[in-house]
């Protein structure tokens, strides 16, 4: 009867044993807690262009429109971004970069400052309009429309120096284009070559100092030293022959221009690509009595800057031409500085492009019969 009874418990054990399990079996876990799911991308973001105004843009910025030669696209082509300027002002001016990047011909001209055309622009679909402070008509068209304009163009109200409306200008686009990184490496480059040439100029005594004119168009009309063509000349080691002229550039008396009798004059490519109208300047300043008498007209000391991104000296280019400036003016202190060295490294670093000859001949002209750069043949 023992063994009967210790047999029925092991059968109930086993029994509730079963029950347990089934029970186990087919009630409900506890739900497992659920991974935090990671926030959804940004589809756009705000930025505060160059006059103050809050700009929606997308995150990932891929259509640029540019109408206006202010700064804007000569910064994008630093940066690497050309391939993203859907939309541009003409660039018949920018003759080397035509060459160097054939595409740019291609690119839509929907007009400039206050003469583009909106609707144009409107159905382009662009994801950002570059436009200067001074297109304020097309400016407020645009914005009524909600278009995603970007003013630009604009100097910077704490400016300390004749660059701060080009790095405004470059970190504008570095903002917009997300290349802070290239923009910051642009910077040292340019500054390491800049501290180069103040160290030897610093040793050029005051009485061995150049008079340097800077031509804009014509030889009456010329820059001054609060813009970065004119200023170049002070940090090349030469005296600007506009000294004190508070104005970007001006037009001035030839009388006036006689009385500076520069040593030097360095010719701008601005409004129109060099040609043989621009080829024949120097020998109609030999002919022409006001001119011909000029120090820097008898010796064969006029120039033509290169025309590069932009002009040498200009916004881009500012530090090659500062050195070529201050070698032409000093050829002994600047003897074992390789001025195309420099430079083709710059294209190569900042663009990628490997410099040929025939880039030369386009970028650094020469005046027929005068002196020459030595950079194109």
């Amino acid at each position: 009867m023992l063994k009967k009874m210790r047999k029925n418990v092991a059968l109930l054990l086993a029994a509730a044993l079963l029950l347990g399990s089934l029970a186990g079996c087919s009630g409900t876990k506890p739900a497992a807690p659920e991974e935090p799911s990671a926030p959804a991308e940004a589809f756009t973001r705000e930025i505060i262009d160059m006059a103050g105004n809050t700009v929606t843009i997308p995150a990932q910025v891929n259509k640029i429109a540019v109408t206006s030669w202010k700064g804007a696209f000569g910064s994008l082509a630093l940066l690497g971004q050309l391939d993203k300027v859907t939309v541009m002002a003409d660039t018949g001016r920018y003759t080397w970069l035509r060459q160097a990047f054939p595409q740019i011909k291609e690119i839509a001209n929907y007009g400039s400052f206050n003469d583009v055309n909106v609707e144009e622009l409107l159905s382009a679909n662009v994801d950002i309009i570059i436009s200067p402070e001074q297109a304020a008509d097309a400016n407020k068209k645009m914005q009524d429309l909600n278009m995603p304009v970007y003013v630009d163009g604009v100097t910077p109200p704490d400016a300390k120096s004749v660059l701060a409306v080009a790095q405004a200008e470059i970190n504008a686009m570095a903002d917009v284009t997300g290349t802070k990184d290239v923009a910051d490496a642009y910077y040292k480059w340019q500054n390491d070559l800049l501290a180069e040439i103040e160290k030897r100029v610093a040793t050029i005594p005051e009485a061995d100092r150049k008079t340097a004119l800077v031509v804009r168009t014509t030889m009456d009309e010329v820059f001054c030293e609060n813009i970065s063509l004119g200023y170049g000349v002070v940090l090349a080691g030469g005296k600007l022959a506009t000294e004190g002229i508070n104005q970007y550039y001006t037009k001035v008396d030839p009388e006036e221009i006689v009385k500076w009798n520069p040593d030097f004059i360095f010719q701008q490519i601005v409004t129109s690509p060099y040609g043989e109208e621009m080829a024949q300047f120097y020998n109609n300043w030999k002919k022409d009595e006001r001119y011909k008498n000029l120090t820097a007209v008898k010796n064969g000391d006029c120039y033509i800057m290169p025309m590069g991104i932009v002009q040498w000296s200009g916004d881009i280019e500012f530090a090659q031409g500062v050195l070529l400036m201050a070698k032409m003016m000093y050829p002994e202190v600047f003897a074992d500085m390789d001025v195309k060295k420099y430079a083709e490294e710059f294209y190569q670093k900042f663009l990628g492009y490997t410099m040929t000859d025939a880039d030369w001949k386009v970028m650094a002209p020469n005046f027929a019969g005068a002196k020459t750069t030595g950079l194109s043949q």
